[in-house]
């Protein structure tokens, strides 16, 4: 669990406590809401870039090649969520549960 402190599993756990946040701005009739959400939409968006790249640049030494397109599959399947997974179960190089 050592890559919880990679700053793209924070990006993805600041965007989605935005989202809540935003909620519930938005649904007390706010419209400081709406900014916040476009805000965490933003930032929701460069984790998932970001995390795509970054599991798609890993080396053969660090991910095999099933094990890359298993992961690859689920970062772009289930944008927020799949990349938080892959952080919190990769947990150093050679060793990963998948």
């Amino acid at each position: 669990m050592k890559n919880t402190t990679h700053p793209n599993f924070i990006l993805g756990i600041f965007s989605i406590i935005l989202v809540l946040i935003g909620i519930g701005f938005k649904a007390n009739g706010y419209r400081l809401g709406d900014y916040i959400l476009i805000g965490s939409t933003a930032l929701g968006a460069i984790h998932w870039i970001w995390a795509i790249v970054d599991v798609a640049g890993r080396s053969e030494e660090d991910l095999k090649a099933f094990q890359k397109r298993f992961w690859l599959i689920a970062v772009i399947a289930v944008p927020a969520l799949g990349a938080l997974v892959f952080y919190v179960l990769h947990q150093t190089k050679g060793k990963i549960v998948t």
